[in-house]
C-alpha cells in the first residue's frame, strides 16, 4: 500500500488559517444558516489562493459546518432537534470534565474565572460575543483542567455547534446562568467532584430548557 502524500507544512498552515477564518465567520453570523459559500470570493477576502481555501472548505464540510445542495456549498445551520441533542451530550461530557477537574484547577485560574463572571453587569450591558468569550473561558478551562485531551476537543466542537444555533444567550438566563457558573467553580475549588458534576448538569439542563422555551414558547422537554 502506497503512503499518502501529505501537503507541505506551509500549505497545511494556510489551510488551517483559512479553516479558522471561515469558522469564525460562521460563529459570528457573518456566514449564516443557508448562506452560499463561494470559494473564489472567500479566497479574495482572506488574501489566499483558492487551494488552501478549497481544502479548508472540504474540512468544514466534513465536520458538518457546511453542506452541499447539488454543486452549491451552503452553511449548515443547527436546528432545534439537533441543539437539544447536543446539549444532552454536552451535559454528560462536561459533567465528567467538571468531576475530573475538581481540586486540580489553580487558584489563579479560579480567581480569573470568578472575576470575569462578576465583571458582566447584566444582559443589556454585555454583547453576545463577550458573553460567549467568558462562557468559553469557564467551560474550556474546566475541560482542559480535566486532563483529557479528547474530552476537551469534543466539548469544544459541541460548543461551536451550540454557538451556531445562536440562542443559548437567553436574557432571562443571565443571572441564573452566572450563579450556576459560580456554583460549579466553588465545587471545583472545594475538590468535590460529584458536586461539581451535578452543578454542571443543572447548568446545561437549565440552558437547554431555556433554548427550548425561547424557540417554542412552551415548557421544557
Amino acid at each position: 500500500m502506497e503512503a499518502t502524500e501529505l501537503p507541505p507544512p506551509h500549505d497545511q498552515s494556510l489551510t488551517q488559517n483559512a479553516f479558522d477564518a471561515v469558522l469564525r465567520m460562521i460563529q459570528a453570523g457573518a456566514l449564516a444558516n443557508g448562506d452560499v459559500v463561494n470559494e473564489r470570493r472567500l479566497a479574495e477576502q482572506l488574501g489566499l489562493s483558492r487551494t488552501p481555501v478549497r481544502e479548508a472548505l472540504g474540512r468544514l464540510e466534513g465536520s458538518h459546518y457546511l453542506r452541499r445542495s447539488g454543486r452549491t456549498l451552503l452553511v449548515n445551520g443547527v436546528e432545534l432537534s439537533e441543539i437539544l441533542e447536543i446539549m444532552s451530550v454536552r451535559m454528560l461530557l462536561e459533567a465528567d470534565a467538571a468531576r475530573s477537574a475538581a481540586g486540580k484547577m489553580s487558584a489563579a485560574k479560579l480567581d480569573a474565572i470568578r472575576q470575569r463572571l462578576m465583571e458582566m453587569a447584566g444582559p443589556d450591558q454585555v454583547t453576545a460575543g463577550h458573553h460567549w468569550e467568558v462562557d468559553d473561558f469557564l467551560h474550556l478551562s474546566i475541560a482542559e483542567t480535566s486532563g483529557n485531551k479528547l474530552l476537551l476537543r469534543l466539548i469544544g466542537e459541541l460548543r461551536t455547534r451550540t454557538r451556531m444555533f445562536g440562542k443559548e444567550t437567553v436574557p432571562s438566563r443571565f443571572e441564573p446562568g452566572r450563579n450556576e457558573h459560580l456554583a460549579i467553580v466553588d465545587a471545583i475549588e472545594a475538590g468535590d467532584g460529584e458536586r461539581a458534576a451535578q452543578a454542571m448538569v443543572r447548568h446545561i439542563e437549565g440552558a437547554r430548557n431555556a433554548i427550548f422555551q425561547s424557540v417554542t414558547g412552551g415548557g421544557s422537554r
